[in-house]
């Protein structure tokens, strides 16, 4: 019960104030006790979720469904010889098949494939599929484990949606996702590990509440047959003499599952763009209001001394808050790493590697509609030979952070050069004391302007950042 209890929590915390008050009247009235928790299906949260009572009822899982080897070895050598592998295709490839009369894209038939044919048979012999009439199906082959579909609904108008969808999988497992539909939020949640000879079916009304998508695989080699995986989507085809004349049970069924589903979900919002500031004092000088110029939200969440590591609790607390969801963060500025050399000395800066890493893709994973871009170090000041090891660090960090950039394939802000002249650090742009590493009212400014420059960009040219 404590982690149940647990998990929960962690939800509610993630929540809006619209979203809590849902949720409680989702408790008050589906919890009772412990006694009468539903018991959790084969189902993993991967993220934090809402309540399993909310969404199992849409989505359900089978392991193990065949215990006919033979039949499955036979079932893929079926799959194979449809020549969808391509090892260098940029999607997967798919292939509908269906029973004559039917409105499906491709209108090959079905019972042309004894293998695929009898899985059908067993499919519509489940008690989770009630009318046993599933009749068409979606072969998709993913080749490697770079192939993915992104988010989507299966909602084609040539489908019946009073019908569950019920996906066989083989081959190599695959992490499904589930998000909201008609939410602002994009945290999953629901997701599940399709195994080989796997069956998950997706209820009717799903599709108008939730939206899923296949993930990548953890493999690299493209050319690695061994990766591929075949989805077997069944579904119920409209066919063009009954098209008209469903059943008004079904369709009144199906509309109060939907209803009644929707209810549960929050409002629907429109976000405020907004520019993320993330790291240390050289980013939290900056005057957000005027960085926006009253055209754009400019969250600072940047402080003074904030290490690499205080830069991931930030990110953290804020995806925690509430509030966060005001807002679509589209780009993310990131300035980091002048208080970490600090403590490097003459050990360089190869263990922050790391660290960098971690970051950027924690922001990316995070904030995956946004621009990221990272800031370089501005030159320090070095009154005595003692501390020549700190240029070296600074040029070292520099310029792991433009191989990260490449790497990762995001955006350096190049604010070292501008703060050079004749190839030495500018003083003018600096505060007078030695000791001090900021810049003056005059180096904010130019810092100030690179940033304007970049957060207000009509058009994005990533060449202008050099």
């Amino acid at each position: 019960m404590s982690s149940y209890k647990n998990k929960c929590l962690e939800f509610f915390k993630l929540c809006s104030i619209e979203e809590k008050m849902s949720l409680m009247e989702i408790f008050s009235k589906d919890i009772k006790g412990p006694d009468n928790i539903p018991k959790r299906s084969n189902i993993n949260s991967k993220l934090d979720t809402t309540e399993h009572f909310t969404y199992d009822k849409f989505v359900s899982y089978h392991n193990n469904l065949i215990d006919d080897n033979n039949f499955l070895d036979e079932l893929r050598a079926e799959l194979d010889n449809l020549d969808l592998y391509r090892a260098n295709s940029k999607k997967p490839r798919s292939l509908w098949l269906g029973p004559s009369g039917t409105q499906s894209k491709d209108g090959c038939p079905l019972a042309s494939y004894p293998n695929i044919s009898k899985l059908l048979s067993m499919v519509n012999a489940r008690e989770e599929i009630p009318h046993g009439d599933l009749d068409c199906c979606n072969i998709i082959c993913y080749s490697n484990d770079k192939k993915s579909l992104r988010l989507h609904s299966d909602d084609e108008s040539t489908i019946s949606h009073t019908r569950p969808i019920a996906t066989f999988s083989v081959g190599v497992p695959r992490t499904i996702e589930f998000v909201p539909k008609g939410s602002i939020h994009t945290h999953v949640v629901h997701s599940l590990e399709a195994q080989n000879n796997s069956l998950y079916i997706m209820k009717p009304g799903c599709q108008a509440v939730l939206q899923h998508r296949v993930l990548p695989g953890h493999n690299s080699d493209p050319q690695n047959q061994n990766q591929i995986r075949y989805s077997i989507s069944f579904r119920k085809c409209k066919h063009i003499d009954d098209s008209d004349h469903s059943s008004p049970t079904l369709e009144s069924e199906y509309s109060q599952t939907v209803a009644s589903a929707s209810s549960n979900l929050p409002p629907k919002q429109t976000p405020i763009p907004a520019s993320l500031l993330l790291g240390d004092s050289f980013l939290a000088r900056l005057d957000s209001i005027r960085l926006g110029k009253n055209k754009k939200v400019v969250l600072n969440l940047a402080r003074g001394g904030n290490k690499m590591s205080d830069v991931l609790k930030t990110i953290e607390q804020f995806h925690d808050n509430a509030e966060s969801s005001k807002y679509l963060i589209d780009q993310v500025y990131i300035s980091a790493g002048t208080n970490d050399i600090r403590y490097c000395r003459h050990r360089g800066i190869s263990h922050l590697k790391g660290q960098l890493f971690s970051l950027v893709r924690t922001v990316k994973a995070t904030f995956p509609r946004a621009k990221v871009f990272i800031q370089t170090l501005l030159p320090q000041p070095v009154t005595t030979n003692n501390y020549s090891y700190i240029i070296k660090n600074i040029r070292a960090l520099n310029d792991l952070i433009l191989h990260i950039c490449t790497h990762e394939r995001i955006y350096i802000l190049d604010a070292f050069r501008s703060f050079l002249y004749k190839g030495y650090r500018n003083r003018d742009l600096f505060n007078v004391s030695s000791n001090d590493i900021h810049p003056n009212k005059r180096g904010m400014g130019v810092l100030a302007r690179l940033y304007i420059d970049r957060i207000h960009a009509k058009y994005f040219d990533p060449y202008s950042l050099n």
